[in-house]
């Protein structure tokens, strides 16, 4: 999957952006505090969502940006690193929080084996997950190539999509070239050998990871189709999907 993009249109205003950061940050730690207060059985994914396990919230540290789970069940033989990324989602009758981190270190909390994970940019509530997201097989070489202006470029890989966005890991420390909120308004991804489609992006989430390597993921909703294309990418997805639940239901045999 190749991915051209043209023309990167910034917010206007520090106001209204400062006014959607307080905002996005009340609504964070609503949600944290929500799966804190109803014990939530979370599932944590790693190794590109390949390895799932269950755990709980334990506290949250807006101050130093931490969150700290329970260890995770089933134990596993994966011995996860500093700076594992990790996706974190809890769903109950059709209402999803979700939200993307990394591992810090083991810790202990209250005595008992925990986690230390990086506090979360974003946290998302009924998202896009209505949307089956399809998380690309990390031995497929799918590349993206971003072009800000004429001057820039960056090079990346995608990681997920669904019909209503996708992430994407741009390689290097890009944090202070994209922001929350920026505007692609040409994007060209190529879905297979015989599909390519054309759309509008806004980018919501992003964070910068140094390890295992240095790279900058950002989190983009597609807000912008034409129909035709729109068709395209529901029918690829689709068609991915069972290819993968299919698959996942033969490793069950």
């Amino acid at each position: 999957m190749l991915i051209r993009i043209a023309g990167l249109k910034k917010k206007s205003g520090n106001r209204t952006s400062h006014m959607d950061a307080f905002k996005s940050a009340d609504k964070r730690e609503q949600y944290l505090q929500q799966l804190i207060d109803y014990k939530a059985r979370l599932l944590v994914k790693a190794d590109n969502g390949q390895s799932v396990f269950q755990s709980m919230l334990l506290t949250t540290d807006s101050y130093n940006q931490t969150l700290t789970i329970d260890e995770l069940f089933p134990q596993s033989d994966i011995a996860l690193q500093s700076g594992t990324p990790l996706y974190v989602e809890f769903v109950e009758k059709g209402k999803t929080i979700s939200f993307n981190s990394e591992l810090i270190t083991p810790t202990r909390d209250h005595g008992l084996p925990a986690l230390l994970l990086r506090y979360p940019d974003v946290v998302e509530s009924d998202q896009r997950r209505n949307s089956f997201r399809i998380s690309l097989n990390p031995n497929q070489t799918v590349s993206a190539k971003l072009f800000q202006n004429s001057y820039e470029n960056y090079f990346g890989v995608v990681k997920d999509i669904s019909n209503h966005g996708l992430r994407i890991n741009l390689s290097g420390n890009q944090s202070d070239q994209i922001e929350h909120g920026d505007v692609i308004p040409s994007c060209m991804i190529k879905l297979d050998d015989m599909s390519q489609i054309e759309c509008q992006l806004t980018v919501r989430s992003k964070h910068y990871y140094s390890r295992p390597y240095r790279f900058t993921q950002i989190g983009a909703e597609i807000t912008g189709i034409p129909l035709k294309h729109r068709h395209l990418l529901t029918n690829y997805v689709s068609h991915q999907q069972r290819l993968q639940c299919r698959e996942k239901a033969a490793r069950l045999l």
